[in-house]
């Protein structure tokens, strides 16, 4: 069976199952003249660390659950190494590619990026690198060949992390948005702690992201509990650490110059960094309490919808 310049000597799989049950016809035999090699790794969280040493801990921050890896070779031309990541589910496929995003876009999967022979993306539960180095004209062709046949093996796309429906879509630079439910990543672009004063871990979401608002680039922090409780214990810890107000909704000027201003919504909390002055932390978190509040009601009612339609069936 052929399609767009890759051949599958099996059947294409109609649904992306785990690894152990797509080893087979995943991967194209060829791609534009790359074949595709006999021998293939595959690795669980407990020997990660033996393909990629010194950042195994980051995909398993992520719920890592296996990487398949494959190799292609041309002769005259460098490898093409194929490593595909079951994260377990679609918003940690989407947090590991955020994680070091520069320039993304959606040509391939739901979420794309090619830098220097690299192309990484993202879809559904999975998250797949593509390296062909040192890159070269057919290489760059074959590494996008690839991920379009790849992207297209899996045919269920996933839902990004619900924290990000809180984002205020003005000045927002998606670039820079980093998804996460490990306290390693929350000094990401400021530091907070060297501690898990915000409780973050397993049940949590947690975004940091970058705005252009008036000249100036505050950065945002959301984090979604499980309940009400977690999320008062996690800002009873910030306003200790940031020395809050203990009343009203004024700011903080840090040591470095920035006001920091930070709520309690729900069972959310937000903060906010900006160098420009009081004012822009205190109205960018505002436009965030809206789009809390916004999802909140959005969720109720399609929670209702939802026992509409079980009360409905026969």
């Amino acid at each position: 069976m052929k399609g767009a310049g890759c051949f599958y000597p099996f059947l294409l799989l109609m649904t992306i199952m785990p690894f152990k049950n797509i080893a087979g016809d995943f991967f194209p035999a060829t791609v534009q003249g790359w074949t595709l090699a006999a021998a293939a790794e595959s690795y669980t969280p407990q020997d990660l660390y033996l393909y990629i040493d010194g950042a195994s801990e980051l995909y398993i921050s992520y719920g890592f659950v296996s990487l398949l890896a494959r190799k292609y070779e041309k002769p005259g031309q460098p490898d093409i190494v194929a490593d595909v990541f079951d994260m377990g589910g679609a918003a940690d496929a989407f947090g590991i590619f955020a994680h070091s995003q520069e320039r993304p876009e959606n040509e391939i999967g739901q979420d794309s990026e090619y830098l220097d022979g690299l192309l990484r993306f993202w879809k559904g539960r999975y998250y797949i690198s593509l390296l062909g180095s040192p890159e070269t004209a057919e290489s760059r062709a074959a590494v996008m060949e690839l991920g379009r046949c790849l992207a297209a093996q899996i045919t269920a796309a996933g839902m990004r992390p619900a924290v990000l429906e809180m984002l205020p879509d003005a000045g927002l630079l998606p670039a820079t948005i980093r998804f996460f439910h490990h306290p390693a990543w929350q000094n990401t672009y400021a530091f907070i702690s060297a501690d898990n004063i915000l409780g973050i871990g397993p049940g949590c979401q947690a975004v940091l992201a970058k705005y252009e608002l008036g000249g100036q680039r505050p950065l945002a922090l959301l984090v979604r509990y499980p309940d009400r409780a977690a999320a008062e214990k996690a800002f009873a810890g910030l306003g200790r650490q940031f020395e809050l107000p203990a009343v009203g909704s004024g700011t903080v000027r840090l040591q470095d110059g920035k006001h920091f201003a930070a709520c309690l919504a729900g069972t959310a909390i937000a903060a906010v960094w900006n160098g420009g002055g009081a004012e822009g932390a205190l109205t960018l978190l505002s436009a965030i309490r809206e789009k809390i509040s916004a999802f909140k009601k959005k969720s109720a009612t399609e929670e209702e919808d939802d026992e509409k339609k079980d009360h409905q069936s026969p």
